[in-house]
């Protein structure tokens, strides 16, 4: 194709493009907003007196977000490009975006692949790579983005509404564009134009967006892009330095930060044009939007006139927010986003250079919850000369505003984007893709905290608030009754009576009717309740689809009643044993024909069981029993059970010191069971902490499952499991490094026992069901 005849006119015709780009699958940012650089500049360009032609990877008939195995294809199949820019015709040059997303310094097959395709089309015409960069998203600084596209002829690094169209002048007069450029930045925002969306299929943007949702796999957006969402920036720049921030790209070595920003009246006259478009949601997409008060309060009112929805994604300053504002907010946005990075005040002061109260977060924390608007609280780690125990401190701090406030936390990693302070004076790692580094893999070299030990940090935290979203099981103890007297029965001191099982069947029904769907039922010896059956039967009707009982076995010694019991809706079943034999399990359980009638009970189970019920090995390791754990594991696998749960005391009832193992030694039998026979047999840890058993951490459960466990007493008492046994938890030196921390409560105390703290009246034994207090819908 011929190149264009215009450039004697003064005026040049260009051909301005948006590319696809591949990214990953957890990506940062907002990838599908990249596209406004590209329209923003053909704006500058088209006013500015040359002819422009625009074509948008995100508004053809086939863009969408396509899964290509771990990445994701985000805009029109690079085939498709190719008719859409041949039909622009002749054209004097072509301006392509080129954003952080097309993993810059590196070669990108996509990118490339669509350079090449330009240059076969328009043979010699000049090609001109621009960031377009305008604020709010990370920026990657780097000079070797021509080495890396020889395709090319010249680049415009960071804001490019005034060095592209200088080009194309110096186009006009014969100078063809080649080499770096520095752009220079439009320094009063009002004198730009609008984004030029009149060159943009918007139905077909919409169907893109529409796309990007359904492919995306995120059950729910904190900042929706349905209907018509079009992006906007109100300001550049952020007058704050944060060490990980790459804001103010293009600033000068000691130059100061700034921010420009639109005027009232040209923010609202920018919105009016956007709900002209038939745009539903406007998502702000400025670094800090309420850097100053007047501005912002002007973008709400500006929403409010034209009735416009706002998402707000990057993070706002906590300690610009009022109460007034949190109250508007809810009313226009899906989430509230502020950033904390740290709960330490010295990470803020030293590290990160914040400038941040967190006592501002709590504040907005709370007006939000009062208010009921959804906030979303970011979060860094492993910043450079971050100590492990300030990291426990920010994710536990963290875990508790979302106990607190229900605060959505987002906690990524301390990533080392080129050109920021956080990047100065350090070796980077090699990456190609940014949004897993802050996602999913620390990248920062040398710190204090390993990579290993960030990952079990956060990973801990996400379990940690996963469990702590509400109830996912309910443990009933259906009766303090029991035919054994085991020497640390955390409910052997209490009196031997039967909860009262219309009660009982109430608390079911509660707690299914938010949402549980597991239940255990437990004692004393929950077979010796009168209904026992009736109890499961009921459960299993109201729908609880996980049922496990926890029993000594001994009336399963009675083939009638064994065979009642795996047929009673249990899912899973796990048998008591304390011993290898009849005198060893003696000695644990207090009664000398115990262990003859739980064998037999466990065989009969184990014959008579349908397929659809799992059955275990309980076993309580004591003083008395330590050495036995191998000779346990043995008998388990000559009953035909594959699942032995090792359990280290708790330290209610009559679980004293006295009767309780040396924990070293318990721990290395134990460790020495699991690795003779892990392969034949499913072993569980609990109640032991992870720095105890290293080699077989991902056997332990910590207190993380308890979180979201509650326990009702037969005296109709309900309680939170881990809160309850964390009484009893103590915290040792070695505990302040730790990074599983946020999933361990730490040690259990064994001297001088108290009473449990659900212990009532004789008269208050059978009370009124109490309020449920952790309990969400």
């Amino acid at each position: 194709m011929k190149e264009g005849t215009t450039l004697l006119s003064g005026h040049v015709r260009v051909l301005v493009v948006h590319p696809p780009a591949l990214i990953a699958r957890d990506f940062i940012d907002y990838p599908y907003f990249a596209d406004l650089g590209a329209v923003q500049l053909a704006a500058v360009v088209r006013a500015r007196g040359h002819e422009v032609v625009l074509v948008d990877a995100y508004a053809l008939p086939r863009s969408g977000m396509y899964v290509r195995e771990d990445r994701r294809h985000l805009g029109a199949p690079l085939d498709d490009l190719g008719a859409p820019i041949a039909a622009a015709g002749a054209v004097d040059a072509v301006v392509v975006a080129y954003t952080p997303f097309h993993r810059p310094p590196h070669r990108d097959a996509l990118y490339a692949g669509l350079l090449r395709g330009i240059r076969a089309i328009h043979g010699r015409t000049p090609i001109v790579l621009a960031d377009a960069y305008q604020s709010g998203q990370h920026y990657v600084e780097s000079d070797g983005v021509l080495a890396a596209y020889p395709e090319a002829d010249a680049w415009v690094k960071y804001e490019a509404e005034v060095t592209v169209p200088a080009l194309l002048d110096a186009l006009a007069g014969g100078e063809r564009p080649a080499g770096i450029h520095r752009g220079v930045r439009p320094e009063r925002l009002d004198d730009l134009p609008d984004p030029a969306w009149d060159l943009v299929d918007l139905d077909a943007h919409d169907a893109f967006r529409a796309s990007v949702i359904g492919a995306a796999g995120r059950p729910r957006w904190a900042f929706p892009i349905d209907g018509r969402t079009m992006p906007m920036i109100t300001s550049r720049g952020c007058p704050y330095r944060c060490a990980h921030c790459s804001s103010n790209p293009d600033r000068a070595p000691g130059e100061v930060k700034t921010q420009r920003r639109l005027s009232p009246a040209r923010v609202d006259a920018a919105m009016a044009r956007l709900k002209s478009l038939g745009a539903t949601r406007v998502a702000i997409l400025d670094e800090l939007l309420n850097v100053n008060r007047a501005h912002f309060d002007a973008v709400l009112t500006s929403a409010e006139k034209h009735g416009l929805a706002l998402e707000i994604p990057n993070g706002l300053r906590a300690d610009h927010l009022t109460r007034e504002h949190v109250e508007r907010l809810g009313r226009r946005v899906t989430t509230i986003s502020v950033s904390a990075e740290s709960g330490v005040q010295r990470v803020l002061d030293e590290i990160v250079g914040k400038d941040l109260d967190p006592a501002a977060i709590e504040h907005v924390a709370g007006w939000a919850h009062e208010l009921s608007v959804p906030l979303l609280v970011h979060f860094i780690i492993g910043m450079p000369g971050e100590r492990a125990e300030e990291i426990a401190a920010t994710l536990t701090w963290a875990a508790d505003l979302h106990a607190r406030f229900a605060i959505e936390p987002a906690v990524q990693y301390a990533t080392p984007l080129p050109g920021t302070r956080l990047a100065e004076g350090r070796s980077l790692p090699v990456i190609k893709e940014w949004g897993p580094a802050f996602q999913k893999r620390p990248s920062q070299p040398g710190m204090l905290v390993d990579a290993l030990a960030l990952e079990t940090f956060k990973h801990g935290f996400e379990r940690r608030v996963a469990s702590q979203r509400g109830a996912d099981k309910l443990i009933v103890n259906l009766t303090y009754a029991c035919n054994n007297h085991c020497t640390f029965c955390a409910v052997g001191t209490r009196d031997g009576v039967h909860g009262d099982a219309d009660r009982q069947r109430e608390f079911l029904q509660i707690y299914r009717d938010n949402g549980v769907r597991m239940v255990d039922f437990d004692g004393g010896e929950p077979t010796l309740h009168p209904e026992v059956l009736e109890i499961i039967g009921h459960a299993r009707s109201i729908g609880y689809e996980r049922i496990t009982i926890t029993t000594n076995g001994r009336r399963a010694q009675y083939e009638d009643f064994a065979k009642a019991l795996v047929t009673s809706g249990i899912t899973t079943l796990l048998f008591s044993v304390h011993g290898n034999d009849a005198r060893s399990h003696a000695q644990q359980v207090g009664v000398a024909e115990a262990f003859d009638q739980t064998v037999a009970g466990i065989r009969n189970c184990v014959r008579l069981a349908p397929s659809t019920v799992e059955i275990g090995m309980n076993v309580t390791i004591t003083k008395g029993n330590q050495a036995l754990l191998p000779d346990i594991a043995e008998l388990a696998l000559s009953l035909g059970l594959a699942w032995i749960n090792l359990q280290f005391l708790t330290p209610f009832g009559r679980a004293t010191k006295w009767i309780a193992p040396d924990e070293n030694e318990a721990t290395a039998s134990a460790s020495r069971t699991i690795t003779e026979y892990g392969d034949r047999i499913r072993f569980q840890v609990i109640n032991l902490p992870f720095c105890m058993m290293p080699e077989h951490a991902h056997l332990l459960t910590g207190d993380l499952g308890k979180l979201a466990r509650h326990m009702a007493f037969v005296n109709n008492e309900s309680v939170n499991l881990a809160d309850y046994l964390a009484e009893r938890r103590v915290r040792k030196p070695v505990c302040g490094p730790c990074p599983h921390q946020l999933v361990c409560g730490g040690f259990y105390e064994l001297d001088d026992v108290p009473e449990p703290p659900w212990k009532v009246a004789e008269e208050d034994r059978v009370g009124p069901i109490r309020a449920l207090p952790v309990i969400r819908g």
